[in-house]
């Protein structure tokens, strides 16, 4: 497999964690704070905002140790198979 395919099982992760999470409820009850004012705030529109936020909240967390990891010496594919498991670990224990 390629470092490729692992970012892709990253983005599926995150993604499937932004539209399942418990803390897309949480995102989604605060639209006041993050939804612009001058587009109508209809319910599907403003739960598919949310749930992007906490999918890109879940890759960009998920992408710290993969990071940190790649700037100790760490090969790319050890850095995207670092990243599709923090994500996958993320999405385990936010439902947990």
């Amino acid at each position: 497999m390629t470092p490729q395919t692992f970012f892709l099982i990253a983005m599926s992760l995150s993604l499937l964690n932004g539209m399942t999470s418990p803390a897309t409820g949480l995102v989604f009850g605060l639209w006041p704070l993050w939804y612009p004012q001058v587009v109508t705030p209809v319910q599907e529109l403003v739960y598919y905002g949310a749930s992007l936020i906490v999918a890109t909240a879940t890759l960009l967390s998920a992408a710290i140790p993969a990071a940190i990891a790649e700037r100790l010496g760490a090969s790319e594919m050890a850095t995207m198979v670092l990243w599709a498991a923090g994500t996958a670990l993320l999405l385990v224990l936010s439902h947990a």
